[in-house]
């Protein structure tokens, strides 16, 4: 029997597929609330603590974050070993347990202990659904995957902020709860999310792609796509961060107004992503990954020059039309160049490098303010470094298209 033959007789129902990706979605979703969903309570978790720094309030939004670059590539390891849906489905219930902790623990070093663990369970969901779905699709079937899961992570973000801020309007400890929503994505997973079976080829068993069996692993190319995802988010938090200083300088004083702005790239980012597998058809991935970071450079830029308000909506506009270009373009290169054996490691090196941006960008951020004394400052920082790495990323197609034409040449000689 044929590989494809054999293939599709393995495949799972239409249906069966569609609930899966659902699932795998859902279930990144939750990668992106992993800090943020609280962020509303601080003021009241600070009036509940007084003895307590505000800065060490802060760390319960900080923390995960550095326990995710810190574990990321041991939980990469343990996904090769173990399996990726079982880990899957034990980090979605740690997630559920340490992530509420904050509603019942009685102390602010527990919290902050629970939040550690939290940043643990986030780099296992985000190292096995983004390599259950590298593994599970390929080709145009993959990119449409995983521009669905960038759409979903910015849908996401934007959602559980939302829900997690009229949650804090009850009580801080209330906004705990709203962890607890990954209990529900396990049963699904358990019935329609199958482990992978990667064996030879002519082994006669599929139900994973072996397009990538190379044991050949790109090194410089990995290396370019986790600095690519590290820049990313390291320019993508200033925003959240430091905009709402920003707009306090220029006279704007409302929260709400807050709220709605900082919800601009999130909700933006979910058009880029499920539109970017469509403009893969027409350019190709290190293209559209150099428009994203010009997008992002550009969209910072105007921010740093924010006179008006409307210039200040179309500056975060274009930051989320790079986010969903940028991120969903660098995941599906990354699954491209990874042999499948390899997946759990290289992608937690993605979880970690993706976190990382996230947590030394409050680092990088702060100095700039000190030595200029302004906030925008910070978002001319953010247009140069979108610079920087759209020409990064440009050198890198160039390279790429004289080695293709070169082997071309060597081929038909």
């Amino acid at each position: 029997m044929t590989h494809t033959a054999d293939h599709k007789k393995h495949e799972t129902s239409p249906d069966k597929n569609r609930a899966r990706l659902a699932l795998l979605i859902l279930a990144s979703m939750m990668t992106m609330m992993g800090a943020s969903a609280v962020a509303p309570s601080l003021p009241g978790i600070s009036a509940a603590f007084p003895g307590y720094s505000e800065s060490m309030v802060t760390m319960i939004v900080t923390l995960p974050a550095l326990a995710i670059v810190l574990s990321g590539w041991w939980i990469g390891i343990i996904c090769d070993r173990v399996g990726k849906t079982r880990l899957l489905m034990v980090s979605l219930a740690l997630f559920a347990l340490f992530g509420s902790s904050g509603a019942y623990l009685s102390s602010l070093e527990m919290i902050l202990l629970g939040r550690a663990f939290l940043g643990v369970a986030i780099a296992g969901i985000m190292t096995t659904t983004t390599a259950l779905i590298s593994t599970y699709y390929t080709g145009r079937e993959r990119a449409r995957a995983i521009g669905y899961q960038s759409a979903g992570m910015g849908l996401g973000a934007l959602v559980l902020e939302v829900s997690g801020g009229y949650l804090a309007s009850i009580d801080w400890r209330a906004t705990f709860v709203i962890y607890l929503i990954a209990l529900l994505f396990i049963p699904g997973i358990y019935l329609t999310v199958k482990e992978p079976l990667q064996k030879k080829k002519d082994s006669g068993e599929t139900g994973a792609h072996f397009e990538n069996e190379s044991t050949y692993i790109p090194v410089g190319q990995i290396g370019l796509i986790l600095i690519g995802l590290f820049g990313v988010m390291l320019m993508f938090y200033m925003v959240p961060t430091k905009l709402p200083y920003l707009l306090q300088e220029a006279g704007i004083t409302s929260t709400l107004l807050y709220g709605v702005l900082l919800g601009v790239p999130g909700s933006i980012q979910v058009f880029s992503a499920l539109s970017s597998s469509r403009l893969n058809t027409i350019f190709s991935k290190g293209t559209l990954v150099s428009s994203g970071f010009i997008f992002m450079a550009a969209g910072s830029l105007v921010i740093a020059g924010v006179s008006e308000l409307i210039l200040l909506v179309g500056g975060l506009v274009l930051t989320g039309i790079g986010m969903g270009l940028v991120i969903t373009m660098l995941i599906g290169w990354l699954s491209e160049v990874t042999p499948p054996h390899k997946y759990g490691i290289v992608f937690g090196l993605y979880s970690v490098f993706f976190f990382m941006g996230q947590f030394v960008s409050g680092f990088v951020a702060q100095p700039l303010i000190d030595m200029s004394g302004s906030y925008n400052t910070v978002f001319v920082f953010n247009g140069i470094v979108g610079i920087v790495l759209a020409m990064a990323f440009v050198c890198c197609g160039v390279r790429e298209s004289m080695q293709k034409k070169t082997g071309k040449r060597l081929t038909d000689s």
